[in-house]
């Protein structure tokens, strides 16, 4: 009694099955969730293509606003102030943002190589606009001729000029677009790949009266999708053709006359 009592207390002496199956303290399994963040790209590509499409729409706006302020004279010889917009000081920028919003737009397709021609439009893109943008603000007499020209009717006339804050301010939203498309670089290529195709078990199991395109494969593979059968099983279906019998199901045969 002694023995089996001392047996019982001595640690290390259990089951051996349950010694075996026990896992350790320390042990700790693994974090499937944080596992599977972690194989999840850095930056969704929903979030980099919404960047991408308000950089480029804040370039294209700061050229509505007013870049240059100028004055010359007109035809009788009085001086006339007159607004130059960023549009008309540097066309390029607004041209240049219209490209980066294409661009954005296409980097929301699911193909790879597609991503490797966004990324060089938008980071020339942004880089053209910033470079364009310089030039009101260095040389804005020059950048105002053509508008001066058009409002006064006057060409080579002598103007006084001066930038406003905008070709300054408009250097931000082109700096974004710049990043954008490094962005789309270096973390595009880890964004999942759709597919157009379905597998044929996923289309055999879809229901053509609720998926339109089930239907179109249904007719691809020689079936007619609007006939059924008065117990709504489609055609070529020979597992619903008969009813499946079990042993309940059979009746004892009468007795023979005697």
């Amino acid at each position: 009694m002694s023995e089996q009592h001392d047996r019982h207390d001595t640690p290390g002496t259990g089951d051996p099955v349950e010694a075996a199956g026990a896992a350790p303290s320390g042990a700790q399994e693994p974090d499937a969730p944080s596992a599977a963040g972690a194989r999840r790209p850095r930056l969704a590509r929903r979030t980099v293509v919404l960047t991408g499409l308000v950089a480029a729409g804040a370039l294209a706006a700061t050229t509505r606003a007013t870049w240059v302020q100028a004055s010359a004279p007109d035809l009788a010889g009085t001086s006339q102030d007159i607004a130059v917009s960023g549009a008309d000081a540097a066309p390029a920028v607004l041209a240049l943002a219209l490209a980066a919003l294409a661009a954005a737009l296409a980097t929301s397709l699911s193909s790879r190589w597609v991503r490797f021609l966004t990324g060089p439009v938008l980071i020339a893109a942004g880089l053209g606009a910033g470079l364009s943008a310089l030039g009101p603000a260095r040389a804005p007499e020059q950048a105002a001729r053509s508008a001066v020209a058009e409002s006064t009717g006057v060409v080579g006339a002598g103007v006084s000029a001066a930038a406003t804050v905008w070709p300054l301010l408009c250097l931000v939203p082109a700096l974004a677009v710049v990043l954008t498309g490094v962005i789309v670089l270096a973390v595009g290529r880890s964004w999942p790949v759709g597919s157009r195709y379905r597998s044929a078990a996923v289309t055999a199991a879809a229901d053509p009266a609720e998926d339109p395109a089930a239907a179109w494969d249904a007719l691809t593979r020689g079936e007619d999708p609007s006939l059924e059968d008065a117990d709504g099983a489609v055609p070529g279906d020979e597992s619903a053709a008969a009813p499946e019998t079990g042993p309940d199901d059979e009746r004892p045969e009468p007795p023979a006359p005697r």
